[in-house]
């Protein structure tokens, strides 16, 4: 059916390659959710998950014509869909985009993608939830805006490594917090973790360098094909840092915003790097936020309570995330603006707070990445579908 809306829109609903006679309804029997949807005429099309609609942006010229297409399964409107009935361990958090994620500390949140050791053992990931209002960046340079993707961590770490090193008379040797440019970046996304394979990874100051061995647990071609490109923020806190403006919601505002990681820098030995700090980075595989560590816990209360110190004041908000790696300090993608330093990136410590420190230290990793928008959950009626033991599945 074609809809003919304000300003001469005609709208045709699909499901698969067959034309429906209206919109699905959100409730549908089928079961269908937003699949993808284009428009002709430059005119920009997405989908509003909460509100079960479409919105059309950029529209100049009458007579544009939308195609919206549904299907059943696909993994973000799955989970939309069991939130509706798991209101213990799924939520939407407290921002403008209204994204949903798994809280408190015991999440039955595992899935598997078909990753592999080379024995054959299952490399298990966890969903942090579904991110709304995302970018994707396709082959040929074009983007989608306006996204709902699946956030999805790697549920064991892959080592302890530096987020990026330096030669002795850059920064004193102890890296640059640009992550666009970072020696991290590079390994999970053209070197050796990406590439399934040996190699040199970086391990300390002054450009150390260390074996490392992803050849069993590096990402297969099968994995990368449900994986896609997006946009990333970059942005950091807006002033000079301070352990007081470690708080949630500030903080998901900072890694938004415009503040790059030298914007108090500008000189001295730990200061002297050429790099150009962007808030940006266009890529598939990244590391958690702060932010992303702070919504996963199950009291509305830590929001407004600083994490340097939610291990000391606020046990109870350590204690109710599951966003955390026990056996030490792990990396996020966040870089700091820090006085007269240029190489101080956010990390979540074991212990449940959230500091910074210098890129050259070696801590654990957790690769982050987004699924694709067509990627599809099987359905499974089992109570402890989700678990360690009985991972959500991918439709093949």
């Amino acid at each position: 059916m074609n809809y003919e809306g304000s300003g001469d829109i005609f709208l045709t609903f699909y499901n698969g390659n067959t034309v429906l006679e209206n919109m699905p309804t959100k409730n549908n029997p089928d079961n269908l959710g937003f699949e993808r949807a284009e428009c002709d005429k430059g005119a920009s099309i997405s989908w509003d998950y909460q509100n079960w609609g479409i919105i059309i942006t950029n529209l100049k010229e009458s007579k544009t014509k939308c195609k919206v297409y549904f299907s059943s399964n696909l993994a973000n409107d799955y989970l939309i869909k069991l939130a509706e009935k798991d209101t213990t361990y799924l939520t939407y958090d407290y921002t403008n985009d209204a994204n949903l994620r798994y809280i408190f500390s015991t999440p039955k949140n595992y899935i598997d993608i078909g990753d592999r050791e080379t024995n054959g053992n299952k490399i298990l990931w966890r969903i942090i939830g579904v991110m709304n209002n995302m970018t994707i960046i396709n082959e040929d340079g074009s983007e989608n805006t306006g996204q709902s993707l699946v956030k999805i961590i790697r549920a064991d770490n892959i080592g302890r490594w530096s987020w990026d090193s330096s030669a002795d008379e850059v920064n004193r040797g102890y890296g640059v917090n640009e992550w666009s440019e970072a020696d991290l970046m590079t390994t999970l996304n053209f070197g050796a973790y990406w590439n399934k394979e040996s190699g040199q990874c970086y391990s300390g100051e002054n450009n150390k360098q260390t074996a490392c061995d992803f050849s069993s647990i590096g990402l297969t071609p099968g994995v990368k094909d449900k994986l896609v490109k997006v946009r990333w923020n970059t942005g950091t806190l807006g002033e000079e840092y301070n352990t007081n403006n470690i708080k949630v919601n500030y903080m998901y505002q900072a890694e938004r915003s415009e503040n790059n990681g030298k914007k108090f820098c500008s000189g001295g030995n730990y200061c002297n790097d050429k790099v150009e700090r962007k808030t940006t980075w266009d890529g598939y595989i990244g590391l958690i936020y702060p932010s992303d560590y702070g919504y996963a816990v199950g009291d509305k209360s830590c929001l407004d309570k600083t994490m340097s110190k939610w291990s000391e004041s606020s046990p109870n908000c350590k204690g109710n995330g599951w966003l955390i790696d026990d056996t030490g300090y792990q990396w996020t993608i966040t870089s700091v603006s820090y006085g007269v330093n240029a190489c101080y990136v956010f990390y979540v410590a074991s212990s449940g707070f959230v500091e910074i420190d210098g890129t050259k230290y070696n801590y654990y990793v957790h690769p982050v990445a987004y699924l694709k928008p067509f990627v599809k959950i099987k359905t499974n009626s089992a109570s402890d579908y989700g678990s360690k033991t009985n991972p959500f599945e991918l439709e093949s």
